[in-house]
């Protein structure tokens, strides 16, 4: 029989405030505007960016009709991306991304001449343009364009870079989506068969059943797997993509652009990895300790996220809102007010069905638009720190959106996670002052060790499989044997031997969508944690005072560099000592778990 119990049922969002459909007359009138106007910007401002007569007010003109163009071509885009996200087997969707995406790619090779031409202004002339007050607000951006001058090709070949990426990476992440979205599995569930979704089969892992964790695991990384010719070919693909692009532009490491990207020194992000590495230990000894919560001798690869307690209290979507809204007005009315509409206005899509992209996302792509909300709400607490997390990015969208335009609205990924993790520290924070029962109180620490070790220790050996598969994959074509081996390798240098992994786990790294999507996205995700327990410290040491800078922080979106914003909040990034705080932390809830454990 079939799993027909949709949870959060009904919780869908309302994206019509974009478009009505796929097939709605304004989308073609948009994209066809905005290819006009791209046209009608070449004609007038090519050549004269560089050129001598370039003003202060020029370029300012030229930044804001670029932030018009970007504006309308990307809401065709948006609405696309959450429409096939909601649905990945609707045709019409698919067709409508892809054409959002071409249009995407004539825009940029229309307007691609402005930033190379912002690139070719003498140092001296581009700090004197800044003597006019107005334009200093595009400053960050500006600078940031011309970070990658070093690294950028002639026009000609940045435009057969986007029109190859159609029906290269772009098509092969649409494939991996739209492929891996219509996985289903079949899974004995109290003694009947089921057909489960991505999301119904992870939600398993934290059911107290320890041969129903089983079956879920290798179930669901057993298919990928069975479809190890794909995922290999797809992987393979993508890195030597960006293998032969990081040679045509000279980039020495394949990790490179995304420190450009993220506006951050490699030092940086070295001193915080190898700190994290450090600390693996702090994860071993966590499974080691919960192997005597479960009462077995070594917790297994399924047993990651397995409950300890054989209380197993089910949260529907209309309590799980209640925690969220109540933890974030403990912080900030303002920031809860923001929380509270994306409920209203039916801005999010929680509920559990087919066809549904997997995983959780936040999209606010539009200064003068709301975020959107996507996750599938599978009743249970690790769901509740999920809506925490993806409306803490909501969050952070409104308070960018308040003051920053299109070219400064998105922050770099380092620091994307921050209001995102913060959120969930603060419904921790709840959840401890509200609760002293021993047994919730063990479930609510291991959950978020688990959470914590998932986004920093994890991530962390995400990125350095991420970096060996590139830096070998770049020259020779990588076997599944060999990246099944790096994977494993790399896992088990965090987990060492507190942890036994079943043999279908070696393929998990094909599940991982941001392999696919994004070059080295996931130190972000340790990069913002770790970030995050060294603010959330500074909060309680602080109280009250330290909300509005907090805010103002978020307020800031993508108009500083990360190590600029930290500083603000008083913290040095090149310093060892800020990584060190966020493990203190970690430790004192490791060291408070213990307590109540023995």
């Amino acid at each position: 029989m079939e799993s027909t119990g949709l949870k959060a049922s009904g919780v869908r969002w309302d994206i019509s405030d974009l478009y009505n459909d796929a097939q709605d007359a304004r989308i073609a009138n948009d994209i066809q505007l905005a290819l006009q106007k791209a046209e009608a910007f070449n004609q007038v401002y090519r050549g004269k960016i560089a050129g001598e007569t370039i003003t202060s007010q020029m370029l300012l003109e030229a930044v804001v009709q670029l932030e018009e163009i970007y504006h309308l071509v990307m809401r065709p885009e948006v609405y696309a991306y959450l429409a096939f996200s909601s649905n990945t087997a609707d045709d019409h969707c698919k067709a409508l991304y892809a054409k959002s995406q071409e249009a995407m790619a004539r825009v940029q090779n229309l307007v691609l001449f402005f930033e190379l031409e912002v690139q070719r202004i003498a140092p001296e002339k581009f700090e004197r343009l800044f003597d006019d007050a107005a334009l200093k607000t595009y400053r960050h951006y500006l600078e940031g364009v011309r970070l990658f001058k070093p690294y950028t090709l002639s026009e000609k070949e940045e435009q057969i870079i986007n029109k190859k990426d159609l029906t290269g990476k772009h098509a092969l992440v649409n494939f991996f989506d739209e492929y891996t979205s219509s996985f289903t599995w079949q899974i004995e569930v109290k003694g009947e068969p089921q057909t489960l979704t991505a999301e119904e089969v992870r939600n398993l892992l934290r059911q107290p059943d320890a041969g129903l964790r089983e079956r879920a695991k290798r179930a669901y990384d057993g298919r990928y797997g069975e479809n190890a010719i794909i995922f290999s070919n797809v992987f393979n693909a993508i890195v030597k993509d960006h293998a032969l692009e990081m040679e045509m532009r000279g980039h020495q490491s394949p990790i490179a652009p995304a420190h450009l990207r993220n506006r951050i020194a490699p030092e940086i992000v070295d001193t915080m990895m190898h700190a994290t590495t450090a600390h693996n230990h702090l994860a071993q000894e966590y499974y080691t300790l919960k192997a005597k919560l479960l009462h077995v001798s070594k917790v297994r690869g399924c047993d990651l996220i397995a409950p300890v307690s054989g209380r197993r209290e089910a949260i529907p979507f209309a309590e799980g809102k209640r925690l969220v809204l109540e933890a974030f007005e403990s912080f900030s009315f303002e920031l809860a007010g923001y929380t509270r509409q994306m409920f209203e206005r039916r801005w999010i899509d929680a509920e559990v069905r087919r066809n549904k992209r997997g995983g959780a996302y936040c999209h606010g792509a539009l200064p003068k638009h709301h975020p959107y909300v996507l996750m599938s709400y599978n009743d249970d607490l690790d769901n509740v720190y999920t809506l925490a997390h993806e409306l803490g990015h909501a969050v952070h969208d409104f308070c960018s959106g308040k003051k920053q335009t299109l070219l400064n609205y998105q922050p770099p990924l380092v620091a994307a996670e921050t209001a995102s993790v913060f959120a969930e520290m603060l419904l921790t924070r709840k959840l401890l002052a509200e609760v002293t029962d021993r047994d919730l109180r063990i479930a609510i620490l291991t959950g978020k060790l688990e959470d914590l070790f998932a986004t920093i220790h994890t991530q962390n050996y995400y990125t350095l499989f991420e970096l060996e598969a590139h830096r070998a994959g770049g020259q020779d074509r990588l076997s599944t044997q060999q990246l099944c081996e790096m994977w494993t390798s790399q896992r088990n240098a965090m987990y060492g031997e507190a942890v036994d992994f079943l043999s279908e786990q070696q393929w998990y790294w094909a599940a991982i969508p941001h392999f696919i999507h994004t070059r080295f996205y996931c130190y972000a995700y340790t990069f913002g944690a770790l970030q995050v327990l060294a603010l959330f410290n500074r909060y309680q040491e602080e109280g009250r005072p330290f909300v509005a800078r907090y805010l103002q922080m978020l307020e800031a979106g993508g108009s500083q560099a990360p190590e600029q914003l930290v500083a603000s909040m008083g913290f040095d990034l090149r310093q060892p000592e800020f990584w060190e705080g966020g493990f203190a932390v970690m430790k004192k809830y490791l060291d408070e778990l213990r307590a109540l454990v023995s």
